[in-house]
């Protein structure tokens, strides 16, 4: 384990969602280092990878992201991030399933170029 990234459920000082928690699982166990609920400047990501041109902030966003009202504050806190040099990704899913976590952790990966 890399001394950058800490045990993911030391880290999580937020109150993570299953999706979250399965993520951060599948990443430690296929070996992949990231970093969890890392503050930045405006905002805290759901996960945090020190890629290579720049790094990628990734956001996992349940139900409680899909109020117009939460949606509007993500898409302005996230094009800042982008405009002050961060890759910014955004996984979304209505419910919890194995199959669509399946399918969110492959967007990760490509997204990070890991695929």
């Amino acid at each position: 384990m890399s001394s950058q990234r800490s045990d993911w459920r030391e880290r999580l000082f937020a109150n993570p969602s299953r999706m979250e928690r399965e993520l951060a699982m599948k990443l430690e166990s296929c070996g992949i280092h990231y970093q969890t609920q890392v503050e930045v400047p405006i905002t805290t990501a759901d996960f945090y990878f020190p890629t290579r041109l720049r790094p990628t902030l990734v956001f996992v966003d349940g139900k409680p992201h899909f109020t117009t009202a939460q949606m509007i504050k993500d898409e302005e806190l996230r094009t800042l991030l982008r405009k002050r040099g961060y890759d910014v990704v955004e996984l979304s899913y209505n419910s919890y399933s194995d199959k669509k976590r399946d399918e969110l952790y492959q967007q990760l990966l490509s997204s990070i170029g890991m695929e």
